[in-house]
């Protein structure tokens, strides 16, 4: 190959690697500044939806009646 061919491609080939350096150093600088800090509020809510989750499944285990086209099962065991 022609030796300044070569350089000229070394040279390109170090600018691409360069750029993607400072595209990855630009990327993680973003995600640092873009850190998500819940206040108050938002906890609160988050803790009152959980919250409402669990003893919302509790009450409906609780309360919960069979559907009308249930069958009773006609043997004792269920392994078939």
């Amino acid at each position: 190959m022609n030796a300044k061919l070569e350089e000229q491609l070394l040279k390109e080939h170090r600018r691409d690697i360069q750029n993607e350096l400072k595209d990855i150093r630009l990327e993680k600088a973003a995600l640092r500044a873009k850190t998500f800090q819940p206040n108050l509020f938002t906890r609160m809510m988050e803790k009152l939806g959980e919250w409402l989750i669990l003893h919302g499944e509790k009450l409906v285990k609780q309360y919960e009646s069979p559907a009308r086209q249930c069958k009773p099962a006609r043997r004792k065991s269920y392994a078939h």
